[in-house]
C-alpha cells in the first residue's frame, strides 16, 4: 500500500520531516531526564489515563492508520540517514540503559530482578553493541564475485545493495516483553526501517519505556510507534498494509497470522513454538546434565520458547540423571511452584497440560516428579512434572508446553535418538551432552536451527547467533547477522558493457551454431575439449559477421 492512499495526521515540525530528523539526532548531545524520572511519569500518565495511545472510542483501526502513516513519513527520512549516525544513536541509548538498568528492569513485571537483568537487560544492550560494531559491514554494499562470471557475459559487474523494507511490524511475547522484540525493533532501526510494535497483554509499558529511552538519545519521533495490545490492531496493520511482519509467540498465533498475510503476500518472519530436545550421548555428565536441566525447567518458570521438554537418552543414563534430576528439584525451594510473570500460569495452560500427562500415562508413561489435582471438573498440573518412558507418538512429545514439563524418552543409540526426535514437528532449538568432540559431531545431524553443547538455553543470548525456527516452530531468523539481513531487501545493480550487446543485432542462419560451440566451450568436462571448441567458434562467429556485413550492403 503506497504512503499517499493513508490518511495522514497534520505535520507539526516546522521545516518537514528531514528537518525533523536533523533535530532529533541532534537531541544526542542535550541533557536528558534520567529513566527513573520518566517512568515516574509513566505511573503518573498510567493513573490518570493521560497516557493513553487510544481513547476509549476509537477505534483501532483508527489508530493504526494514523500511526502506520506517520511511521512512513518517518522512515522515509531515516532511511536517507547514513548507517553510521543511526548507529550513534542506539550508542547514545546504550549508554543511558547502561547508568541505571534496575530501573528498565523494573518495568519487567518479573519478581526476580537478577532475572529480569540477566534474561532482558543485558541481552538487549548485547545485542544493541553487536549491531554498533556489526551492522555497517553487514550492511554496506557489495560486488559480486567476477570467479562465475559467464564468459559471455565479460565485462558485466553486479552490485548488491541491502535496502530497507519500510515499515515492519514487530508483535511481541508476553514472555520476555522487552528483550525479544526489544532487538527485533533495534535492528529495525538500524537497517533504516521504521518499525510499529504490537506488544502482548499487559506489556506495554517495557516497549513504551524503551521507545522514551531510543527518542531521548536521538531516536527522531515517529521511526517506532507502538500499538494498541489488542489483536486485532495487528490484524488492521497487516491488512493496512506493512512491509514485513516479525512475530515471537505460539504456534498457534502463527497459523493465525500466516492467514492474514496470505491475502497480501506479506513476507514474515516467525518465531513460534518449541518442544526443545536434549540428546545425552554415553560419554556425558550426569550432574551436568541434571543442573542444566533444573536451570532449564525453572528459568522464567519454564516458560520459555527454548525450555527442555524431550530428553533422548539410553537406559543407562536416563536411570543415571533421572535421581540426580529430582533430588536438585527437591532442594530448590518453591522452585516448582513459582509461576509465570503475570503471577500464575493461565489455568487453561494447566489444564492442557494435565491433559496431555493424563493421555501420557494412560499411555505407558511413568510420572515421577510434579503431581495432578482436580480443579473443578478437570485436573491441573502443580510443580515440575517429570515423566518417563515417554515415546514419541505420544502427544505430549509432540506438543507445544509453555509450562515445567519435561519427558524422558529412552533411546537405544544416537540413531534411534535422531529417529524418534524428527517425529516432533515442532523445531526450535536442541542442546547435545557429551564428549566435546562426538557433541560437536553429532550436533550436526540435529534437525534444529540452533543446537547447544553442554548447555542450554543462555549460550544462544550471545547476539552474534542467530535464531530461528524450522517446521511448524517457524521460518526466517532473528538477531546476528541473519536476523538484520531479514530486516533489508536486496537489490541488484547489474553494470554492462557499452560495446558489445550481440543481443541487439540482427538474427544470422550461424546463432544456433555460435552458441552450440560456446556451450562446448563453457561447460564441457573436458578442458581438453573446450580448448578444441575454439576454432570452430572463431570460424562461427566470422560466419555470423560476414552473413550481417551481407545483408548491411544489400540494403544499402
Amino acid at each position: 500500500m503506497s504512503p499517499d492512499s493513508l490518511e495522514s495526521p497534520p505535520d507539526s515540525t516546522e521545516g518537514g520531516v528531514m528537518g525533523h530528523v536533523e533535530s532529533e539526532v541532534a537531541k544526542v548531545s542535550r541533557p536528558r531526564a534520567s529513566l527513573a524520572d520518566r517512568l515516574c511519569l509513566h505511573a503518573s500518565e498510567s493513573t490518570t489515563g493521560t497516557g493513553s495511545s487510544q481513547s476509549p472510542t476509537e477505534p483501532v483501526e483508527g489508530v493504526v492508520r494514523s500511526k502506520l502513516a506517520c511511521a512512513r513519513r518517518a522512515q522515509t527520512a531515516w532511511s536517507r540517514l547514513g548507517i553510521r549516525d543511526r548507529l550513534r544513536i542506539l550508542t547514545a541509548l546504550r549508554h543511558d540503559i547502561a547508568k541505571d538498568p534496575r530501573s528498565l528492569a523494573a518495568v519487567v513485571d518479573r519478581e526476580n530482578l537478577a532475572e529480569t537483568l540477566a534474561a532482558e537487560v543485558l541481552p538487549l544492550l548485547d545485542a544493541c553493541r553487536f549491531l554498533e560494531n556489526e551492522a555497517a559491514g553487514i550492511l554496506r554494499a557489495t560486488k559480486a564475485s567476477k570467479r562465475s562470471r559467464p564468459t559471455w557475459l565479460w565485462g558485466t559487474s553486479v552490485e548488491l545493495i541491502p535496502e530497507p523494507l519500510g515499515v515492519v511490524l514487530v508483535i511481541g511475547p508476553s514472555n520476555y516483553p522487552l528483550m525479544l522484540p526489544g532487538i527485533q525493533v533495534l535492528q529495525a532501526v538500524a537497517a533504516g526501517n521504521s518499525v510499529l510494535v504490537k506488544p502482548a497483554t499487559n506489556c506495554t509499558l517495557a516497549m513504551q519505556t524503551l521507545i522514551d529511552l531510543a527518542e531521548s538519545a536521538g531516536l527522531p519521533a515517529g521511526v517506532i510507534q507502538i500499538l494498541p495490545e489488542a489483536p486485532e490492531a495487528a490484524a488492521a496493520a497487516i491488512r493496512l498494509g506493512v512491509d514485513k511482519v516479525f512475530l515471537t509467540g505460539s504456534a498457534t498465533s502463527g497459523q493465525a497470522v500466516s492467514h492474514q498475510l496470505a491475502a497480501s503476500t506479506t513476507p514474515a518472519v516467525m518465531e513460534l513454538s518449541g518442544c526443545d530436545a536434549v540428546f545425552v550421548l554415553d560419554d556425558a555428565d550426569p550432574e551436568l546434565v541434571s543442573d542444566c536441566l533444573v536451570f532449564g525447567l525453572t528459568m522464567n518458570r519454564s516458560q520459555t520458547c527454548m525450555a527442555p521438554r524431550r530428553v533422548f537418552a539410553t537406559d543407562v543414563m536416563t536411570d543415571r540423571i533421572l535421581p540426580l534430576l529430582q533430588q536438585k528439584l527437591d532442594a530448590r525451594p518453591n522452585a516448582q511452584d513459582r509461576g509465570p510473570p503475570s503471577g500464575g500460569a493461565p489455568q487453561q495452560t494447566l489444564r492442557f497440560v494435565a491433559g496431555r500427562i493424563q493421555e501420557a500415562i494412560l499411555a505407558g508413561a511413568q510420572l515421577l516428579h510434579g503431581s495432578l489435582h482436580p480443579a473443578g471438573d478437570q485436573l491441573e498440573l502443580s510443580g515440575v512434572a517429570i515423566l518417563d518412558r515417554v515415546t514419541s507418538d505420544m502427544s505430549i512429545a509432540r506438543s507445544d508446553l509453555f509450562a515445567p514439563v519435561l519427558s524422558f524418552l529412552r533411546v537405544a543409540d544416537e540413531e534411534q535418538a535422531l529417529c524418534e526426535h524428527a517425529q516432533c514437528p515442532l523445531v526450535l532449538s536442541a542442546s547435545v551432552f557429551g564428549s566435546p568432540t562426538r557433541s560437536q559431531q553429532f550436533a550436526r545431524r540435529i534437525h534444529a536451527g540452533c543446537v547447544t553443547i553442554n548447555d542450554l538455553i543462555v549460550p544462544t543470548a550471545d547476539p552474534r547467533v542467530p535464531f530461528g525456527g524450522r517446521g511448524r516452530s517457524g521460518h526466517g531468523m532473528t538477531r546476528g547477522a541473519a536476523g538484520l539481513l531479514e530486516m533489508t531487501q536486496l537489490k541488484s545493480v547489474v553494470s554492462t558493457r557499452a560495446w558489445f550487446k550481440p543481443h541487439l543485432q540482427l538474427p544470422t542462419p550461424q546463432d544456433a551454431d555460435v552458441l552450440e560451440q560456446l556451450i562446448h566451450l563453457e561447460h564441457s568436462a573436458s578442458a581438453l575439449h573446450s580448448l578444441r571448441i575454439v576454432p570452430g567458434l572463431i570460424r562461427s562467429v566470422l560466419s555470423q559477421l560476414k552473413f550481417r556485413k551481407t545483408s548491411a550492403d544489400g540494403d544499402t
